[in-house]
């Protein structure tokens, strides 16, 4: 199959890593694979493969030259089949398929619940307009596959497909040398410092409870609009020795391997991937049990999964995976890792998508 995979611009957050990772799979199977990037900005992101950076300004809702030139590479790959990941892409996908009238099966992969981001009636009518424009949907979970059928009455194949891990990278890069110094024993945080991820809570739940714990630190790890919050936050109780942030690292895992536990108290999510690779790690997990995390993520069994908004429980969790029997927190970790092992490796996933595109291009 010749696949072109559509990310909103180079940067390391879930969407664009998982759909690069995929990339590699695709073509170490044989298939022919294109990767484009459309917005400017971001980082530099990993693909051994043909990636082209159109680097749109993104300011605009209607951006013809961007759509033309997406149009154009479209038309000259002649892909069987485009795969549009999150955000973005799905509006520049189908307007090049309309200005350049390009005949190939257009996919949206849905990473996240979409409803709670709609704030008005224009907004849905839009994406319903996109939404319906493509072939066929891939979903990350079955949470954020219902809420798209129900929000939008999309009508069209919708198949959920979760994101995939490579253990055996992993296991490298937990391996590397680490350039900074990190505390005996933290929490850690890991991911995008906005809203829906509520890192700020954090902060709060720490005020009140690390002083049962003299040597317990905070660790944030990631970027975003809420830095500045933080650090505000940070000042004012004055935990600048207790609290740390982070930027992204190219290679988070030696920091995810030394966590005490990684903890998540998001609002709303798809599916993160940070989530398979702690359990990976064998790292315990505390999160609210939103969008598609509380289909891996087990209380008592895989991990400790909180009702979401019920922070009294999060609370009581954190302190539980701190003071726990070793003996019982390693049952949990143990199958957590088989979870993950069995049904979220990279290679599984990669025959998922396989196998749905050869289905949804097959001939009627």
């Amino acid at each position: 199959m010749k696949i072109i995979q559509l990310l909103t611009r180079a940067q390391r957050r879930g969407a664009e890593i998982f759909a690069l990772q995929l990339s590699e799979s695709l073509l170490e199977t044989g298939h022919e694979v294109l990767v484009i990037t459309l917005l400017s900005g971001g980082e530099g992101l990993e693909f051994s493969g043909r990636i082209i950076h159109l680097n749109r300004p993104g300011k605009k809702l209607v951006d013809w030259k961007g759509f033309w030139q997406l149009g154009k590479i479209l038309k000259d790959f002649q892909p069987d089949l485009v795969q549009a990941n999150a955000s973005d892409t799905l509006r520049y996908g189908v307007a090049a398929k309309f200005l350049r009238g390009s005949q190939f099966c257009l996919v949206y992969r849905n990473a996240n619940m979409m409803s709670p981001f709609v704030k008005s009636r224009w907004t849905k009518s839009f994406y319903k307009f996109l939404l319906n424009q493509t072939g066929a949907v891939i979903s990350v979970a079955e949470a954020t596959r219902l809420d798209l059928m129900d929000f939008y009455g999309y009508s069209k194949i919708i198949h959920t497909i979760p994101i995939g891990i490579d253990g055996t990278a992993i296991e490298g890069k937990v391996r590397e040398e680490l350039d900074l110094e990190l505390p005996k024993s933290f929490l850690l945080f890991m991911g995008g410092f906005v809203e829906e991820k509520d890192p700020e809570f954090l902060i709060d739940w720490f005020v009140e409870n690390h002083n049962q714990f003299s040597d317990l630190h905070l660790l944030f790890l990631g970027k975003g609009i809420l830095v500045e919050n933080l650090k505000k936050k940070i000042e004012v109780h004055s935990l600048q020795e207790k609290v740390l942030l982070i930027s992204n690292l190219g290679n988070p895992f030696p920091v995810l391997q030394k966590a005490k536990a990684l903890i998540l108290p998001s609002k709303i999510e798809g599916l993160p991937a940070v989530i398979l690779e702690a359990m990976y790690c064998r790292i315990p997990v505390v999160a609210y049990g939103v969008g598609g995390i509380s289909e891996v993520l087990k209380n008592g069994e895989t991990g400790w999964c909180i009702p979401p908004k019920d922070s009294k429980a999060f609370s009581n969790d954190i302190q539980d995976v701190l003071q726990m029997d070793e003996t019982a927190k390693q049952k949990i970790l143990d199958q957590a890792y088989q979870l993950v092992t069995s049904r979220y490796s990279l290679n599984q996933v990669t025959s998922q998508f396989e196998e749905f595109f050869q289905k949804i291009l097959a001939p009627n």
